[in-house]
């Protein structure tokens, strides 16, 4: 059993292929985090925000059969339509469940999200947009945070709009 991504490099494709659906799945936890890239070394305030870059090394993608999950956007209101939460706070924190009931169904987790584009109605509101997305988001994808003068629904003030993760075949 490979246990380093330099073993997975020293298979052919279809000898990664043939392996347990458990040990594809670790080694992708390994493909993602080695390919989440910082341009510098130096700390900065956004640690733990957002990355700089995300190399997908589409042979190792190929050998664990990994295949990208593009969730629809994402906002605060339910699938009745009904904005959930009165608050800002409240209406972020549902925006990132609701995308995580999403990334679930799909079989995968924010754990291996690689990029995400939010928009924001108040960009005032970043900081705590920031404090509500570190409460779901501990590997930093690459991300951006647009504002934009309004969304689907009026009192809405959070839409993700990207997110793109991975996930192993079965």
């Amino acid at each position: 059993m490979p246990t380093t991504l330099a073993d997975l490099d020293a298979m052919s494709i279809d000898e990664a292929n043939a392996l347990p659906f458990e040990e594809r799945d670790r080694l992708l936890d390994l493909i993602i985090a080695d390919g989440r890239r910082q341009t510098t070394d130096e700390v900065s305030y956004r640690k733990g925000l957002y990355g700089d870059y995300f190399e997908e090394d589409q042979v190792r993608m190929l050998k664990v059969r990994a295949i990208k999950v593009l969730p629809r956007g994402t906002t605060s209101s339910g699938f009745d339509g009904a904005i959930v939460g009165e608050t800002d706070e409240e209406q972020y924190r549902a925006a990132f469940r609701h995308l995580q009931t999403t990334l679930e169904a799909a079989g995968t987790s924010y754990e291996r999200v690689v990029s995400l584009q939010i928009y924001l109605t108040d960009m005032d509101k970043w900081p705590l947009l920031n404090e509500v997305y570190r409460e779901f988001i501990h590997n930093s994808p690459c991300r951006a945070v647009l504002g934009t003068t309004g969304l689907a629904q009026k009192p809405l003030t959070i839409e993700i709009v990207a997110c793109v993760a991975y996930k192993v075949a079965g």
